[in-house]
C-alpha cells in the first residue's frame, strides 16, 4: 500500500506503520497517537501544490453500532459526507476516536488515489470508517477532518459528534454486568416484631458476596451489614431486621457492598403485635447500640467538603474516596466540587460555593500542608490583590471564617464548622482562621466526626453505642474503606 493509496480502491486507509515506514523512525513520540499530520508529510511529498488549498469541514457525522460476539467491547463504525467547499481539492479524512474525560483511543487515515478528484455531484456521497473498538459504558467523541489540513493549527476546521458506547446491561444482560446488578426479587415476612428480608444472590461470575441494606421508620436508620454464604444457599440469602416499631411504614434500600452500587428500593409495614414478654429497657439499649442510629432529621444530613488541591492529585483522591465513604456508609449527603463539574460551570466558582454553604447543614475542611501555605502566603500580600480570585480553597477559608466570627459575636452556635486532617497531616495544617471549628483527625475520629454530623451521644452511663463499620479498626473492612484506605498511603507518601 502506497500512501497514495492502492489502484484497485478508491480510497485506502494508512496505517501507523505506514507513516513509520515512510519516515524512516517512530512518529509516537514526535506527535502522539493521533495527532493532525501535516500535509507535506503525506501528499506534499511527490506533489507539493496540493497542500497549498484546504477543504471546509465534513458533515453529518454518524455513528453506526454493529453487532459483535465480544461481551466487554462494541464496535462502532463512522459515517460522513464531505463539503461542497474546496471539494476538488479533497485529497481524503482523517478519524479520530477520544474517550471523554481521558486519552485518545484510536484514528484512523483515508487517502485518495492521486488521480482521483471530486466534482460537486459527488458532494452527497457518504464515507464509511474502518470499525472501530469500545469499551462498553464509555463516552467518546469523534472527530472527522478532510485533507489536506492547512499550515496554521488555528485554521483547522473539524466536525465533531459525541456518542455513548452500549452499556453493558444493554449488550449483556443484568446477570453479566457487576456495575449494574442489583438485587431484583425481595420479598419481606414479618416474625413477631421482626421483618425477615429474603432476596437473590448476584451470579458467582460477578463475584459478589456481601451486601448491606438501610432502613428508615419511625424517626430511626437501620444499616445492616450482609455477607452471603453459597454453601447455604447458591441463589438466595435472608437477613432479619430486628424489633422494630409497631404500626410504622419502613422504607429500605438493598445493594451490593461495592462502591456506586445500584441500590433497590422497598418498603413494608410493620403490624401492631402482642408481646408475652416486656424487654427491660437495658435490652433495648443493648439492641440500639449494635443496630439502630437515631437520627435528629428524617432526611440525611448535608455535608459540604472543601478541600485544597495543591497537595497534588493523591490527596484529591483521598478527599474524593473520603466523601464516598461518608456518602454510603455513614447517612450523609455529600457535596464534593469533583461531583458536580456542570453546575460549577454554568454558577460560576463564587456563586456555587456560597450557595452550597447556604444549603449544607455543615461543612467539613479537609486541612492540608498545601491549604496551609496558600493561607500564609495569602496573608503575607497586600489585602487589595486578587491573590484570593480563582482559589476555591482560599475562598471557602475566607466564608468560613468570617461567618464563624459572626456567628461567634451573635453568641450562636458553631457546630455546623469543622476541619479535618489525615493522618498524613499535622494538626498545624489547619489555618488559624478556622480554630474556632471542632477538629478531627481521620480515620481515628472517625466515630466522632459521625456522632457530631448526627447528633447521636457515644457514650452514656452504663452504655456506648458503636456503628459497624465506623471506625478506625473496621472502616477499612468495606470496599470503600479499602480504597479509601489505599488512598491516604498513597497521599502519604508523597
Amino acid at each position: 500500500m502506497s500512501l497514495q493509496g492502492n489502484t484497485i480502491c478508491e480510497y485506502c486507509r494508512i496505517t501507523r506503520e505506514d507513516v513509520t515506514k515512510t519516515l524512516g523512525m517512530p512518529t509516537d513520540d514526535l506527535f502522539g497517537s493521533c495527532v493532525p499530520w501535516p500535509c507535506n508529510f503525506f501528499l506534499g511529498v511527490q506533489t507539493p501544490n496540493v497542500c497549498r488549498h484546504y477543504v471546509h469541514a465534513p458533515y453529518d457525522v454518524t455513528v453506526e453500532f454493529v453487532d459483535n460476539d465480544n461481551p466487554s467491547h462494541d464496535t462502532a463504525v463512522i459515517s460522513w459526507r464531505p463539503s461542497l467547499y474546496g471539494l476538488s481539492f479533497l485529497r481524503g479524512f482523517q478519524v479520530s476516536l477520544q474517550a471523554l474525560g481521558g486519552g485518545l483511543r484510536d484514528c484512523q487515515l483515508f487517502l485518495f488515489h492521486s488521480n482521483l478528484s471530486l466534482s460537486a455531484t459527488q458532494a452527497n456521497r457518504v464515507y464509511k470508517s474502518d470499525p472501530f473498538q469500545l469499551a462498553l459504558d464509555s463516552h467518546f467523541a469523534v472527530t472527522v477532518m478532510a485533507l489536506p489540513l492547512p499550515f496554521s493549527h488555528s485554521q483547522i476546521k473539524f466536525t465533531h459528534a459525541a456518542q455513548d458506547s452500549k452499556a453493558c446491561l444493554d449488550k449483556n444482560g443484568l446477570e453479566q454486568c457487576q456495575k449494574d446488578w442489583y438485587p431484583s426479587d425481595i420479598k419481606v415476612e414479618q416474625e413477631g416484631r421482626d421483618i425477615v428480608v429474603t432476596f437473590n444472590l448476584a451470579p458467582p461470575n460477578l463475584g459478589i458476596n456481601k451486601y448491606f441494606s438501610w432502613c428508615y421508620g419511625g424517626g430511626r436508620r437501620n444499616y445492616t451489614g450482609i455477607k452471603a454464604n453459597p454453601a447455604v444457599n447458591k441463589t438466595h440469602h435472608s437477613y432479619r431486621l430486628n424489633n422494630l416499631q409497631p404500626e410504622t411504614n419502613y422504607s429500605c434500600e438493598l445493594a451490593a457492598d461495592a462502591v456506586d452500587a445500584i441500590r433497590k428500593m422497598f418498603s413494608f409495614h410493620v403490624q401492631h403485635v402482642e408481646e408475652d414478654v416486656i424487654k427491660d429497657h437495658e435490652d433495648k439499649a443493648v439492641l440500639e447500640e449494635h443496630s439502630l442510629v437515631l437520627l435528629t432529621k428524617p432526611n440525611p444530613p448535608r455535608l459540604l467538603i472543601c478541600y485544597s488541591n495543591t497537595d497534588g492529585p493523591a490527596h484529591v483522591r483521598a478527599v474524593m474516596l473520603l466523601a464516598a465513604f461518608m456518602q454510603q456508609h455513614m447517612a450523609i449527603q455529600v457535596c464534593l466540587d469533583l461531583w458536580e463539574a456542570l453546575s460549577l460551570v454554568e454558577e460560576g466558582t463564587m456563586s456555587w460555593l456560597c450557595s452550597r454553604m447556604q444549603e449544607s447543614d455543615f461543612v467539613l475542611v479537609v486541612c492540608s500542608r498545601g491549604l496551609q501555605q496558600q493561607v500564609e502566603r495569602s496573608a503575607l500580600e497586600d489585602s487589595d490583590s486578587d491573590s484570593w480570585e480563582g482559589d476555591t480553597s482560599l475562598v471557602a477559608v475566607s466564608l468560613i471564617a468570617e461567618e464563624m466570627a459572626q456567628a461567634k459575636a451573635k453568641g450562636q452556635d458553631l457546630a455546623k464548622y469543622m476541619t479535618a486532617t489525615f493522618e498524613y497531616s499535622k494538626e498545624s495544617d489547619v489555618p488559624a482562621v478556622l480554630g474556632l471549628a471542632a477538629r478531627y483527625s481521620l480515620m481515628r475520629d472517625l466515630p466522632l466526626l459521625f456522632s457530631h454530623i448526627h447528633g447521636v451521644e457515644l457514650q452514656r452511663p452504663g452504655r456506648s453505642l458503636q456503628v459497624e463499620h465506623i471506625s478506625q479498626e473496621d472502616y477499612y473492612k468495606l470496599p470503600a474503606g479499602s480504597a479509601l484506605q489505599w488512598a491516604i498511603y498513597e497521599a502519604g507518601q508523597e
